[in-house]
């Protein structure tokens, strides 16, 4: 094709048609830009329609990814309820008489108010999506979902917060409190992970003692402080989770 084109520039100078000469390497020179722009174009449309693919494929793992995230989240809400269900109904006990302290079964409630789960997500996924170039880039094109992940990962650090301020208030003052007035092993009777280091105790608890206990009161309404913030965070966390996964559908 270029040899064609140059025979015909090499006839019409040896014709001295100079100015048809002008006009042809013009209009050779525009058919070969807009042979360029088209190949562009191509090209462009090419990478798009692969960014695009790229972003769909991205859009359906981070679906599957909050859809089992949700379940997790589920499951952790759960033993946050019940913790804060048994904090509350030993925190009404206070100051009951013997007669109804025994109605109640306090071993399981003090168990049960210590149950505490950690939730850790997993963000393969969405760690993808923060990385440059590609179907990555045009995914974040969609400002809403962008926003939405970038409040998950908010909520995710700051539900971190929450969990340490539990962990510090259970180890450094429930727990020790615990230690020196109840017995762990009639407690762990109860608890389905350690029931193997739970039995009968020789050495009876006496709940009566400690119901009456102004300190007990303390420890166990700063608990449920601590637990009730932490249930709002979870189930704000479980709302944009949930918006996650349907923009995402």
């Amino acid at each position: 094709m270029i040899k064609f084109f140059r025979k015909i520039r090499q006839n019409l100078l040896s014709e001295g048609k100079t100015s048809k000469y002008f006009k042809y390497a013009i209009g050779e020179i525009i058919l070969v830009v807009i042979g360029i722009l088209i190949a562009l174009a191509i090209n462009n449309w090419n990478n798009e329609r692969l960014n695009g693919l790229e972003a769909e494929v991205i859009k359906k793992n981070i679906n599957h990814e909050f859809a089992k995230n949700q379940l997790i989240l589920t499951k952790t809400i759960a033993i946050y309820e019940d913790s804060f269900n048994a904090n509350l109904s030993l925190v009404e006990l206070i100051g009951m008489n013997r007669e109804e302290l025994l109605e109640h079964n306090l071993d399981s409630l003090f168990n049960s108010s210590w149950e505490f789960d950690y939730y850790f997500p997993t963000s393969k996924s969405f760690d993808n999506v923060l990385q440059s170039g590609g179907g990555h880039i045009k995914l974040l094109e969609n400002v809403e979902l962008k926003n939405t992940l970038m409040d998950w990962t908010s909520k995710i650090e700051q539900l971190r917060n929450y969990d340490e301020l539990i962990t510090n208030w259970q180890n450094n003052q429930y727990f020790p409190y615990l230690l020196n007035t109840v017995s762990l092993k009639q407690m762990n009777i109860y608890n389905q992970f350690n029931s193997i280091y739970g039995g009968e105790s020789r050495i009876k608890t006496d709940y009566y003692a400690i119901f009456q206990e102004l300190r007990l009161e303390n420890i166990l309404n700063n608990y449920l402080f601590l637990i009730q913030f932490s249930l709002i965070q979870l189930n704000e966390l479980k709302r944009i989770q949930q918006k996650i996964i349907d923009l995402t559908d």
